[in-house]
């Protein structure tokens, strides 16, 4: 009976354990600026970039070494939240070299970003 107790005990402390260690990542890794890019063009894009509206710089391509094609999307997340920053430029490159251009997204408050 002592046994069936502390199995009892220690699956319960598990478990408890396993879903605050669940509920801490989901509220690390959950960022409001993260969303999903539907791109609804006629073109596969072939590079992404988001960066700050404040800066001038755009960065690095966030898809890499990848491709959007048209009618797919891809979820767009963030490492680290600064608390201040929620206004976002995003411009998009197809293979073909067209572009598109979204500026000053509020990503704290926006889920998804449309280009068509």
């Amino acid at each position: 009976m002592q046994l069936l107790r502390l199995r009892r005990l220690l699956l319960t402390g598990v478990s408890a354990s396993l879903l605050a260690m669940v509920m801490i990542q989901n509220a690390f890794a959950a960022d409001p600026r993260d969303f999903v890019l539907n791109n609804n063009s006629a073109v596969d894009l072939a590079f992404v970039y988001v960066s700050p509206t404040a800066t001038d710089d755009w960065g690095d391509d966030i898809l890499g070494s990848g491709l959007l094609p048209a009618g797919q999307s891809a979820d767009v997340t963030f490492k680290r939240f600064d608390g201040e920053t929620c206004s976002y430029d995003i411009k998009v490159m197809g293979v073909g070299g067209e572009e598109g251009y979204l500026y000053k997204v509020d990503l704290c408050t926006v889920s998804r970003v449309t280009f068509s």
